[in-house]
């Protein structure tokens, strides 16, 4: 007991900013797992190493930052969305004065062949560890962008869309639908962002940009 006590105090504010919904899921897996191995006999090892897996990657698996506004009061960065997603992958929305830079975190190819492993192995409760991995992915490249003070760095795998090069811009409950020179494009984002984004993109983005829908997506 006392050595359970002295590893919560050491590990206090990992444990608080830990990825709790991973960890539920971790539980969750070996719940279900113990259902399986009482009910049918099937064998708990698979699923509860499996479960175990997730709870470790909840626990590893600092908790994201969600939206930052305005993180240096004179820098050029002026909002970072921290979870934006497309059909080529995660990335980290970092809007300046000027353009919008998009910084890849996680490849969806990757992720979902991590995915696919674990669905062979465990079945449709260890393709819930694809999601857990790419958590683990995009927040140690969320890390490593901090450490390096490269949010307006474009690297690759990134995209570079200047305000100026934007003809139509969208925001609607779930996505950001932008068409520019580089064509249309489309990132999804969790549903409480739209609300809380939506004045201070209207601030940087010029108004001409936002008179009309975009009809198609890529």
């Amino acid at each position: 007991m006392v050595g359970i006590n002295s590893f919560i105090e050491s590990n206090q504010d990992r444990i608080v900013a830990m990825r709790t919904i991973i960890v539920f899921t971790g539980l969750g897996i070996i719940i279900f797992g113990l259902f399986l191995w009482i009910g049918l006999g099937y064998p708990i090892e698979i699923i509860g190493a499996i479960g175990l897996l997730n709870i470790l990657l909840g626990i590893i698996t600092p908790r994201s930052p969600g939206l930052v506004f305005q993180p240096e009061p004179s820098g050029p960065v002026k909002l970072i969305v921290d979870n934006a997603s497309s059909r080529s992958g995660t990335y980290q929305l970092v809007f300046s004065d000027t353009k919008l830079i998009m910084k890849k975190l996680a490849s969806r190819g990757r992720i979902m062949a991590v995915a696919l492993v674990f669905a062979i192995i465990g079945g449709l409760v260890g393709g819930l560890t694809g999601y857990s991995v790419g958590e683990l992915v995009s927040q140690r490249r969320r890390d490593r962008i901090q450490r390096e003070n490269s949010l307006m760095t474009v690297t690759r795998g990134d995209m570079e869309i200047p305000y100026e090069n934007m003809s139509q811009v969208e925001l609607t409950k779930t996505k950001l639908k932008i068409a520019s020179s580089n064509g249309p494009m489309t990132v999804f984002m969790p549903k409480k962002y739209p609300p809380m984004i939506a004045t201070k993109l209207r601030e940087l983005i010029p108004s001409h940009c936002w008179s009309g829908p975009v009809t198609a997506s890529a």
